[in-house]
Formats: structure tokens, C-alpha cells, sequence
């Protein structure tokens, strides 16, 4: 059982670790994004069962039961009588200290996406008139361009921008925002900040959501070259709108960095993967999302098959009071 333990966490350690390796740049946009969002979400289930290990497993150990069954009153009485601290609370907290670790996480990003989309909700009432493809003009001094990120979906200009680009690199920006819309990025965006929120105690978990925003970026510029047939106006656009903040509450043409790479791959000079890369990522992608899927399956029945802490506790409170 521990040899077939062992081989489930390399397993992991490898479908976590791969795209970081891999040179993901270099791969469609959209089969990046999906590596990416595959390891995001195989971070999160390890974070949760980090959480159910603490709360389930952990106090069925050995090392547990002899820190649980130490008498804190007695080791520390100073401690105990001054400071009205109780042995037992703090063995209690520590179980599910991971747990709420999470949940503080996870109640910290909706409280940002909540406050995101009021300020943006408080532009759009005051929006001047109607834009370009059906977009929202709002008064901003910066150059805006973006698209709603909570709500019905809204692209939205600033007068700004309008007075700054001209009609090619706003018809440019405008049509990455439709991308946006078309690709269905705002729902991966919002699945994104779950999944980070939960495996934000993960190295290099901000890194591969940088990485899958730069995906549906590329995603995005993709799709406003088919649709304009002019990348070199994009190129100025994102120029332009990368020099100001991303708008609070919707998804900016500028992105959220690596503005750079977007450039190269614009202007031609971005290497692109061979057959071999994109294969070999395509089976990535498909394994890992198939890993999410047996995990999420199993994570329940994984945590009812174990006993309970509640007897352990229970007798190590009745060894303190008969001590």
C-alpha cells in the first residue's frame, strides 16, 4: 500500500511539475491553457487533501498522539494560568487550522471579485454613450479596454483610449476583447482564481496562473488577427494599453504582464512548437485532466474510509484529567 502511496505522489509531483519544464509558449494558446488549468486544478486537490490529511490521518499517528497526550497545563503552568490557555483548544485548532487556511483563501478572492465588480458596475452607471462593436463608453484617464469580468459581458473603452488609438488599433483591441467573449475566457479566468485561491500555499502556483492568463491572452490575440488580418495594430494597442492598470473589474487588453512574449509571436518572431511539443502537451493536458478527474472522484471516499478524530481526542482529554 505505501509502495502504491508513493507512486500516486509521483505521479503528481510530475503532472504538477511538467509544465513548468515544458516550454508551454511555444504551443497553441488554447492546448497551453489547458495544461496549465489541468496542473492549477491538480494544485488545489493536493491542497485540499493536505487539509483532510491534517484533520483525518494526522491524529491516527504516532508522533500526534505524543504531543496530544502532553498535559500543556502541567508542562506549561505559567503559560495556563496568565494567558488562559487550555492544552486541548490548541491541539483541536491544529487539526483544522489547514482547513480554515483555505477557506480564509477562498473567502479573500470572492471578497475581491466582489469588490472588483461593484467598482466596475459603479463606471459602467456612469458611462457616457456607446462605443465601437456595441462596447460601453466610460470617462477613465487611462487607457481602458477590456471586457466585464462577473455579470453579463460588457466590453468597455474609456474616452481615453478612443482619443489615443486610431480606428485600426481600436478596431484591433476591440475584436481581442470579442476573443474574450467568443473563446469563453471569463468563466476559465474565474475557475482560475478558485483554483489558485486553494493551492495559493503551492510554490509556484501564482506562476502558472500567469501562464494560463498569458495563454488566453494569446487566445485572445489569435483570434482579433483572424478577425482584423492586422497584428501590427494590435501590437501598438497592446502597446498603448500595457503602459496603464489592468481596469478593476474586467479583463484589460494589456493583460496582466508578459507583454512582451504577446509581442514576439505578433510580430513573427515568437518560435512556434513542433509537431513532437504540441503531441507530447496535447497527452499532458489529457492525462492530467483525467488525474483531476479520478482524484475528485476518490478524495471523498479516501477521507469516510478512516476513522474519526473525535475518540483520540476524547481519550487523551481523559488522560489529562486522570493525570
Amino acid at each position: 500500500m505505501a509502495s502504491f502511496e508513493v507512486a500516486v505522489g509521483l505521479v503528481l509531483l510530475l503532472a504538477i511539475g511538467a509544465p513548468h519544464i515544458l516550454p508551454l509558449r511555444r504551443v497553441t494558446p488554447a492546448l497551453g491553457a489547458a495544461a496549465w488549468m489541468s496542473a492549477l486544478a491538480l494544485r488545489a486537490l493536493v491542497a485540499i487533501g493536505v487539509s483532510v490529511f491534517v484533520f483525518v490521518y494526522l491524529p491516527q499517528t504516532g508522533v500526534y498522539d505524543a504531543i496530544a497526550h502532553w498535559c500543556w497545563h502541567e508542562v506549561l503552568p505559567l503559560m495556563s494560568a496568565h494567558l488562559g490557555l487550555s492544552g486541548h483548544p490548541l491541539v483541536h485548532a491544529a487539526i483544522v487550522l489547514p482547513g480554515l487556511v483555505l477557506a480564509g483563501s477562498l473567502l479573500w478572492m470572492a471578497f475581491g471579485l466582489a469588490t472588483a465588480w461593484m467598482a466596475m458596475r459603479s463606471q459602467l452607471r456612469r458611462a457616457v454613450g456607446r462605443g465601437p462593436l456595441g462596447s460601453t463608453v466610460i470617462e477613465d484617464s487611462d487607457i481602458v479596454v477590456g471586457v466585464t469580468g462577473l455579470g453579463r459581458s460588457q466590453i468597455v473603452v474609456s474616452d481615453t483610449a478612443l482619443a489615443a488609438m486610431d480606428a485600426e488599433e481600436l478596431q484591433a483591441s476591440l475584436s481581442h476583447e470579442l476573443g474574450h467573449i467568443a473563446r469563453r475566457h471569463r468563466p476559465l479566468l474565474l475557475a482560475t482564481s478558485m483554483l489558485t485561491a486553494l493551492g495559493r500555499s503551492l510554490p509556484g502556483t501564482k506562476a502558472a496562473a500567469r501562464e494560463l492568463r498569458l495563454c488566453l491572452e494569446r487566445d485572445a490575440d489569435e483570434y482579433a488577427v483572424a478577425r482584423t488580418g492586422d497584428p501590427l495594430a494590435l501590437a501598438s494597442a497592446i502597446c498603448k494599453a500595457a503602459t496603464r492598470g489592468t481596469p478593476l473589474g474586467a479583463t484589460g487588453l494589456g493583460g496582466s504582464g508578459r507583454v512582451v512574449s504577446r509581442l514576439d509571436y505578433l510580430q513573427g518572431r515568437g518560435l512556434r512548437a513542433g509537431h513532437g511539443l504540441e503531441r507530447g502537451t496535447r497527452l499532458l493536458a489529457a492525462s492530467s485532466a483525467t488525474l483531476v478527474v479520478a482524484l475528485a472522484l476518490t478524495l471523498p471516499i479516501w477521507a469516510m474510509a478512516v476513522p474519526q478524530t473525535e475518540d483520540l481526542l476524547s481519550a487523551t482529554e481523559s488522560h489529562c484529567v486522570r493525570g
